[in-house]
């Protein structure tokens, strides 16, 4: 082949990588979204619930822990499945967590297991989706007031999740049933 040809080639198979990826990772999502079984997660209310930092959310969830029965079979910092399930009011609680791949289940993610520093008798899980991006964060009062809000025990803050074998999306993070873009406008109005 001519050089010119083999540049056009070339040319060619990554404007089609370009068109070809973007458009797989999108239907991959739809089909998360469509099939995957939706999940709310509830943040905790301490300052380890979460965070504002600069346009993250660093957040910790209330079904973030699971009873072992012998501390010995886990290692600290180990990758592990956790299985999903909804507890008597819709949240999201762990199921079970194992060291092998789920077979029966849909509804778990690999996530990071630590031995409990207080009661080692349970893992304390750390989730894919616990960094959640927050666009337009610009004032340092609304990074204030938020960090006031997870705070505040009163308050229910919420993140949807759909979970497919160890796909996810996230959904909107709520506070008290607002969406947070909402409550982010009216703690800047004020």
């Amino acid at each position: 082949m001519k050089p010119n040809k083999l540049l056009f080639v070339a040319f060619a198979v990554v404007a089609m990588a370009q068109l070809i990826v973007p458009g797989w990772m999108i239907s991959t999502m739809a089909d998360i979204a469509k099939t995957g079984n939706e999940f709310v997660f509830k943040v905790r209310h301490n300052r380890a619930g979460a965070s504002l930092n600069g346009n993250y959310v660093w957040l910790s969830f209330e079904a973030n822990k699971f009873k072992v029965a012998d501390k010995k079979e886990w290692d600290n910092n180990q990758g592990v499945f956790v299985i999903f399930d909804k507890d008597s009011r819709g949240f999201a609680r762990v199921q079970a967590v194992t060291k092998e791949k789920p077979v029966s289940s849909r509804d778990w993610v690999k996530a990071r297991a630590f031995l409990n520093n207080k009661d080692s008798s349970f893992l304390r899980l750390n989730y894919p989706f616990s960094n959640y991006y927050v666009p337009d964060v610009n004032t340092r009062e609304a990074e204030k007031k938020f960090n006031e809000t997870i705070n505040d025990s009163t308050r229910t803050i919420t993140l949807k999740i759909n979970i497919r074998e160890n796909q996810f999306l996230a959904g909107e993070l709520m506070v008290d049933s607002i969406k947070y873009s909402e409550f982010v406008k009216k703690l800047e109005k004020k």
